[in-house]
């Protein structure tokens, strides 16, 4: 990590361009790993933009570089991620808007309480834990009757939070 930070000034730049125009998406999401990792607010932008990336796992690392940046500005392209095609990247979506804990991203993450993927669903209410927002009550309270146990608890976790008593 000291070794990355020390040379920040050097990476940053081909870093940037690796994740604009690599070729292969291996390359694109070990640049945007590398570039959460460097604490640099310029790469901000070019993270946002990889949100679009045609790979799932591009997507994925940019929402996570963007996280670790703590790049609040990024919220509502995270929210769309909630959208995204891959199951995968919408589960790590819900997960990032929840680490996040802006309130913006509570009405799509009661959407995804209705995902058809029942982890998706899951990680919708735990995000909704970690907001502690009392809009979500209705639908979390809808989420007990989930068929997945595994979804149902964690409305269960997630009402409790909302009222207080989490």
């Amino acid at each position: 990590m000291e070794l990355l930070a020390s040379t920040k000034g050097h990476a940053e730049e081909p870093l940037l361009r690796v994740l604009r125009s690599a070729e292969t998406a291996v390359e694109r999401r070990s640049a945007a790993d590398a570039l959460g990792l460097l604490d640099s607010q310029r790469a901000v932008p070019t993270l946002m933009h990889a949100l679009e990336d045609p790979n799932m796992v591009v997507r994925r690392s940019a929402s996570l570089a963007l996280l670790r940046l703590r790049a609040i500005e990024a919220v509502p392209r995270i929210v769309r991620l909630l959208r995204d095609e891959s199951g995968g990247v919408r589960v790590l979506a819900a997960g990032v808007l929840g680490r996040f804990g802006d309130p913006k991203a509570v009405p799509a993450l009661v959407r995804a309480l209705r995902d058809e993927k029942w982890y998706v669903r899951q990680a919708a209410a735990d995000a909704l834990a970690e907001l502690r927002d009392p809009r979500a009550v209705a639908a979390l309270t809808r989420a007990l009757r989930d068929r997945r146990p595994a979804v149902a608890n964690a409305a269960r976790r997630a009402l409790a939070a909302c009222s207080g008593s989490g």
